[in-house]
């Protein structure tokens, strides 16, 4: 994460990833209507976790073999869930709450679910692990509009680079 969005990180080994918006989205509100058989779960296991990993690979997408999440770092004010379809993983989300702010990650849904309110509802999910606590994200360019009918606004753009 880079917050000069002039600086050229190439030369440090680093890919330009975009200058995707830093949301703020204010606590409480209705959830959004869940989806007809849409199976929320909380990520407890290891199946569910390898459901977690494998869905946010090939659907946000991420490179086979990142270090997405440990079964270590669940629990305390870190949580994920999956949402199936037909009992196939098609979505995921995570949170980490501290401090009375509730940051939302790993949002994901596979092309096969999109547009039926899975990622909103996932979204939704996340957000509502603290009731009592605001949530901030960054969105992709494809999340956004998902986003904002959540309530969320943007703040500001951040220029990200990621490794490799």
């Amino acid at each position: 994460l880079c917050f000069d969005n002039r600086a050229d990180l190439r030369g440090h080994g680093l890919g330009l990833i975009g200058h995707p918006p830093l949301m703020f989205r204010r606590r409480g509100g209705a959830a959004p209507p869940r989806p007809d058989r849409l199976e929320v779960v909380r990520v407890e296991t290891e199946r569910h976790l390898a459901d977690f990993e494998s869905t946010l690979v090939e659907a946000y997408p991420l490179p086979r073999g990142s270090a997405v999440i440990d079964s270590r770092l669940l629990g305390g004010g870190s949580a994920a869930w999956v949402g199936y379809l037909g009992g196939s993983p098609v979505a995921t989300a995570g949170s980490y709450t501290a401090n009375g702010l509730t940051e939302i990650e790993w949002v994901s849904t596979r092309d096969s679910a999109r547009g039926k309110g899975v990622g909103a509802y996932l979204t939704w999910t996340a957000l509502s692990a603290d009731p009592d606590a605001d949530s901030v994200l960054i969105a992709t360019d494809d999340g956004q509009p998902v986003y904002r009918r959540l309530g969320y606004v943007p703040m500001f753009r951040l220029t990200m680079w990621m490794h490799g």
